[in-house]
């Protein structure tokens, strides 16, 4: 009932027709499938894919949404780019609250060098989805006078998956110039929840640019024709120089412990 009223009042906002849930009302439903989904993954017991669809069927219950609603909904927001752009918008942001709220960190990765710089120059949580242009987040970094010759970069960021079919696969790339002409890139593909790092070494040369991007990798022609929803949140990017001199004790130092153990 609450839901209803709260549909019908957001329909009011021009664009959005009177039997469309509200964008705030999918945000909490696109959250708590993420939360269903995540259970799946972690739960050895949930591995048949009925368990999947009840916790989702559960989902649509807890806010007295039927399928019909949710896929009726769903359909008219992907063909709002705007709209759905600023729901991805709010769920990253709900993401990124809720892991504070119990006790997690959102800065990413830790490093334990002080003089470890964070040069990431865009927002460090976004949302991707298959539907142009939000399917990929490109970034161009020039650097600093603190920069030296064999410095290394590290791309950090933590994914959450959301998919109710096809390909759970996000192609992150991480591209370093060098002022003699030469460039050196990493290509990893990103399938399942967690954290991830992509390292790119300088050497002996000196850093001119770095470029990357994620992007969500193309749906085939019938899973398109099915509107099946895929969503990815990448949360707690960071773009760390890592100063030459101490990403060699770095490595000194976990080579030494992997000998101790």
């Amino acid at each position: 009932m609450v839901l209803a009223i709260m549909s019908a009042f957001s329909a009011c906002r021009p664009g959005i027709p009177s039997d469309v849930l509200s964008q705030g009302d999918m945000v909490d439903i696109l959250y708590d499938i993420h939360v269903a989904q995540a259970m799946t993954e972690v739960n050895d017991a949930l591995t048949d894919n009925r368990d999947v669809v009840a916790l989702r069927s559960a989902v649509l219950k807890k806010y007295g949404v039927t399928q019909e609603e949710y896929d009726r909904s769903y359909n008219f927001y992907c063909s709002h780019a705007e709209f759905l752009n600023e729901i991805y918008t709010d769920l990253a942001e709900k993401v990124r609250d809720n892991v504070i709220a119990a006790g997690g960190k959102v800065q990413g990765i830790e490093t334990n060098e002080a003089d470890t710089a964070n040069v990431w120059n865009q927002e460090s949580s976004v949302v991707l989805m298959d539907k142009l242009p939000y399917n990929k987040v490109s970034f161009s970094v020039l650097p600093d006078s603190t920069f030296k010759t064999g410095d290394r970069i590290n791309l950090q960021y933590d994914a959450q998956m959301v998919v109710q079919e096809g390909m759970r696969d996000i192609v992150a790339c991480l591209n370093v110039f060098y002022t003699n002409a030469t460039s050196n890139s990493k290509v990893t593909h990103i399938t399942s929840d967690g954290k991830g790092i992509i390292t790119v070494a300088a050497d002996s040369l000196d850093i001119k640019k770095i470029t990357g991007f994620f992007m969500v990798t193309p749906r085939s022609d019938i899973q398109e024709e099915r509107q099946q929803f895929r969503l990815f949140i990448l949360t707690n990017i960071k773009l760390l120089h890592l100063p030459s001199a101490k990403a060699n004790n770095g490595e000194q130092q976990q080579e030494q412990n992997t000998n101790q153990e």
